[in-house]
C-alpha cells in the first residue's frame, strides 16, 4: 500500500461504505432524535468499528508522510500569548487506549449491557460523533501530517497497529473493508521498520534579556 491518490480513494470509499452500513440499521439515516437501547448498542458498535478503521488508516498515512517532514533545526522564537480556554469538542485519540468520547465515558466498551435499559436514548451524541468521523475520513491528510510530526519526535522505532492483538473488523460491515483493515496492520509494521531518524524535540529560542 502506498500513499497515492488510488490508495486514498480506496480507503475513503471503503470507509464511506462502512459509514453507510452503520446508518443502514434502525433508519439512522433519517436522523432520529431518540433510539431504542438495542439500536444504541448497534450504533455504538459501528462507531467503534469506524474508529478502529480510521486509526489504522491515519497511522499508515502518517508513517508514509514522515520521510518528507522538514528537518528544520533553527531555534524558534516563542511569543507570549494570553491564555485561552480550549474549545470543547469530541477528541479522537490515535495512540492510546483511553476512551475519548465523553458521552461514552459511562459505558464499558466491552459490555453489551452497559447502555442503560430505558425506553429511549438520545441519538444526538452518537450521530454527532459519526459525522465527526466521516469528516475526518473525507479529509485525513491534515490530521495524518500532525500525527507524523508527533511520531517523528516522540515515538521512535517500530510501531504496531492499534488493536493488533484484538479481533478483526466484523465481516458484517463488509468483507472487503474487513480485509483492508487486517492488511493495514502488516502495512503499518512494514512502514515503521523503514522510518527515518527521529526529528527530536522542537528547538526553542535561547533565553533573552528583556530588561536592563
Amino acid at each position: 500500500m502506498s500513499l497515492d491518490a488510488g490508495f486514498l480513494e480506496l480507503v475513503r470509499r471503503q470507509g464511506e461504505l462502512l459509514v453507510a452500513r452503520v446508518l443502514s440499521h434502525d433508519n439512522l439515516h433519517l436522523g432520529p432524535s431518540l433510539i431504542s437501547p438495542a439500536a444504541a448498542r448497534r450504533l455504538k458498535a459501528g462507531l467503534r468499528a469506524l474508529e478502529a478503521y480510521l486509526r489504522r488508516v491515519l497511522i499508515l498515512l502518517a508513517l508514509q508522510l514522515e520521510p518528507g517532514l522538514p528537518r528544520d533545526t533553527r531555534p524558534r522564537t516563542i511569543y507570549a500569548r494570553a491564555p485561552r480556554k480550549p474549545a470543547e469538542r469530541p477528541r479522537f485519540r490515535l495512540l492510546t487506549a483511553q476512551r475519548d468520547f465523553t458521552p461514552f465515558a459511562a459505558f464499558d466498551a466491552n459490555d453489551s449491557q452497559s447502555i442503560p435499559q430505558k425506553s429511549a436514548i438520545s441519538a444526538t451524541p452518537y450521530l454527532t460523533r459519526l459525522r465527526t468521523l466521516k469528516s475526518l475520513l473525507e479529509a485525513p491528510t491534515a490530521r495524518a501530517r500532525r500525527l507524523a510530526f508527533h511520531l517523528a519526535r516522540r515515538r521512535p522505532g517500530p510501531i504496531l497497529a492499534p488493536d493488533a492483538s484484538g479481533t478483526n473488523l466484523p465481516r458484517r460491515y463488509g468483507t472487503e473493508v474487513s480485509a483492508i483493515y487486517t492488511s493495514l496492520a502488516q502495512a503499518i509494521l512494514n512502514a515503521s521498520r523503514a522510518r527515518p531518524p527521529p526529528l527530536g524535540p522542537t528547538p526553542l529560542a535561547p533565553p533573552r534579556s528583556r530588561r536592563l
